[in-house]
């Protein structure tokens, strides 16, 4: 197997349809389309570039192969948000995704152990050794390792895909606890197999954590935005119908209609 024709024909179809969807759609964030580019480039650099020539003679370009796929190439590919990119394009959401049987296996914590126990079996078993000397097990696991930390991240970047109590403070705090999950393949591969190998692992991982707990911040600083913006709106709409704001709508929970606005302005009369 040609490895460059490979990694060529996986980045078309990975960049092809993001870059026709995001021309079309114009308020659609160019940083967005910058991450996804670079994303696809690493992606072809580590399973066509100088780590898949290197890895038969110095094996530690295996391992960063390995790990920047599953850290920086899969990391870029979610924050790029090509599942949204597409839900907006097309007017429709991906339900599938939104079920529960894929809420629960992307569920950070399992998605992220999952990820996790699939490194450190790469490096604990066979699998890894015969990649170094076989092409088509070095597509396997590089192909394995970029969908095991797309799934791994794309909740924790994703909002509208997780479930419903998982707001942006819960979001941080799995966003935390799934940094440390991520750190122990380099660990164990570190104490178990070689020093050096793990300590590429765990190095790839470093540069995920705060950019990933950025995006939250980010989102959750969006949200109390809208928030404000629908309690500024319902508000000017009381008025509006000629009502008084003295009692919020969220104490009586009947905003909106200029019934209810009438009702909150009168005030109580004493008993005759």
């Amino acid at each position: 197997m040609r490895l460059e024709f490979l990694a060529t024909a996986l980045v078309v179809v990975l960049a092809g349809p993001y870059l026709w969807y995001a021309v079309r759609l114009p308020a659609w964030p160019r940083w967005r389309t910058a991450i996804h580019l670079l994303a696809c480039a690493i992606l072809w650099w580590c399973l066509a570039g100088t780590p898949a020539m290197l890895r038969r003679s110095d094996s530690v370009w295996g391992v960063i192969g390995v790990a920047l796929t599953n850290a920086l190439a899969a990391f870029g590919l979610v924050v790029s948000e090509p599942i949204r990119l597409w839900e907006e394009s097309h007017g429709r959401r991906a339900r599938w995704l939104r079920s529960r049987f894929a809420q629960i296996l992307g569920f950070p914590l399992l998605s992220g152990s999952l990820n996790s126990a699939l490194i450190i079996v790469t490096f604990t078993s066979s699998w890894f050794a015969k990649s170094l000397t076989d092409d088509n097990a070095w597509a396997g696991l590089i192909g394995a390792c970029l969908v095991g930390g797309f799934v791994a991240n794309l909740q924790l970047a994703s909002p509208d895909l997780v479930p419903r109590w998982v707001t942006p403070g819960p979001r941080l705090a799995l966003a935390f606890v799934d940094g440390l999950i991520d750190e122990v393949p380099g660990i164990v591969v570190m104490a178990v197999v070689r020093p050096l190998w793990g300590g590429v692992l765990w190095g790839a991982v470093q540069p995920i954590v705060i950019p990933m707990m950025a995006v939250i911040l980010l989102d959750w600083l969006h949200q109390e935005r809208t928030a404000a913006r629908d309690i500024d709106a319902t508000l000017d709409s009381i008025e509006a119908a000629g009502g008084s704001i003295t009692t919020p709508w969220w104490v009586t929970g009947q905003a909106g209609s200029p019934d209810t606005a009438d009702t909150i302005s009168e005030p109580e009369r004493p008993p005759a």
